[in-house]
């Protein structure tokens, strides 16, 4: 319980030094020091992260819980490795309007 704790205020840590570093970059911008994973992401993800995160952090701290932000964190964190790694968004795939057939892979093989 302790280590998560201790994780959970470094995240915090982090968000506050994100938020009160000098300089010209918006916050995502700034979140890409504590969490270079988010590089991978577009700068709308980002900023979709960046919202969400703070205010999810918001929420636990007023709980006192966190085990949802390492939930949010994990999440996000699999969508950038997703991305990463060429995954498709479902927003740019062409989806069919009307099932087709397709033959089995090892059909004709």
């Amino acid at each position: 319980m302790i280590e998560r704790e201790h994780a959970a205020f470094g995240v915090v840590a982090n968000l506050a030094a994100a938020s009160l570093a000098p300089g010209g970059l918006s916050f995502p911008e700034r979140l890409l020091a504590p969490f270079p994973w988010l590089g991978f992401l577009p700068i709308r993800q980002r900023e979709q992260f960046a919202a969400e995160i703070v205010e999810t952090t918001r929420a636990c701290v007023s709980i006192n819980n966190f085990d949802r932000l390492f939930v949010v964190l994990a999440e996000w964190k699999a969508t950038a490795e997703a991305v990463a790694s060429g995954v498709t968004p479902d927003a740019e795939l062409d989806w069919l309007d009307e099932a087709e057939s397709v033959p089995h892979p090892g059909a004709g093989a």
